[in-house]
């Protein structure tokens, strides 16, 4: 609506940060991507893909109205989606709209909510260009990940040596690795970065600690739902470079692991004392 002119703005108050760059290149290729005070449009699609994740997770197992209709909170993702225009973000938010259809009890009616929602918000043409659009240069640039297959095949085809076992040389390692055998700055791959970073015992145990731990809890508790939503969220986190450098998406993914495991017993605790009385 502003015609990007916020961005510019926003570009202009981080003029000093590799941000501002980003943006730019945005506003040259005719892309529009939600950068915000919150950080990089991926981030902002990380706090998207939570917040749908944890209403859907709250709606599902207490079953209680919220203050703000269910609806509300579509149309919010639909359009925060679409506005931040990351290309895996809107696989994930199809993934995670996909499991309001298959289960619970309202499935034909948030079917039909969904698809008049979805009808609607790409009826109008920038929303719906801007986003074909990045599909389209992603197409044409030979990698649709944006970078991070070549930079994977860089380091496979180059003579670079293995992860160490037990130690890694610290954050940024790989990056340096992979700048030195290309022309490509990042991996933006964590499990990559994490093993030339920390080594490949603490690459395991950053996975067990961060993923294993959450999804053995609602497994346990059988939570099966709370089991695939954490890992859309869980993935998501993991298709860019944020968790493997310092901007708070682990600190965010550890926040919401803990709630959801938290909400998980609490659920349950709940259920075995109605059941005593």
């Amino acid at each position: 609506m502003s015609k990007k002119k916020l961005q510019m703005i926003l570009g202009n108050w981080l003029s000093n940060t590799n941000y501002s760059l980003s943006i730019q290149w945005d506003i040259q290729s005719q892309v529009y991507r939600l950068f915000s005070i919150l950080g990089h449009p991926l981030t902002n699609m990380f706090l998207i893909i939570i917040f749908i994740s944890l209403n859907l997770a709250y709606n599902h197992y207490y079953k209680e109205k919220i203050n703000i209709p269910i609806y509300i909170v579509y149309i919010t993702t639909i359009i925060g989606t679409l506005v931040c225009n990351s290309k895996f973000g809107i696989v994930i938010i199809c993934a995670t709209f996909l499991s309001t259809i298959l289960i619970g009890k309202k499935r034909w009616k948030n079917l039909i909510i969904l698809i008049i929602f979805i009808f609607t918000i790409l009826s109008f043409q920038t929303l719906k260009q801007n986003v074909i659009h990045r599909f389209l240069l992603a197409s044409e640039s030979g990698d649709l990940t944006n970078g991070r297959l070549t930079a994977f095949e860089f380091l496979l085809n180059s003579n670079v040596p293995l992860p160490n076992i037990f130690i890694g040389k610290g954050m940024g390692t790989s990056d340096l690795l992979l700048q030195s055998v290309s022309s490509l700055n990042n991996i933006e791959m964590p499990f990559i970065m994490y093993l030339y970073d920390y080594g490949v015992f603490n690459t395991v145990l950053i996975y067990i600690i961060l993923y294993l731990f959450p999804i053995f809890v609602f497994i346990k508790n059988k939570h099966f739902y709370l089991c695939y939503l954490f890992t859309l969220i869980f993935v998501f986190a993991n298709s860019y470079n944020g968790m493997a450098v310092s901007i708070g998406i682990t600190q965010m993914l550890t926040f919401i692991s803990m709630l959801l495991i938290n909400m998980s017993n609490t659920f349950n605790k709940s259920i075995l004392h109605k059941k005593i009385d």
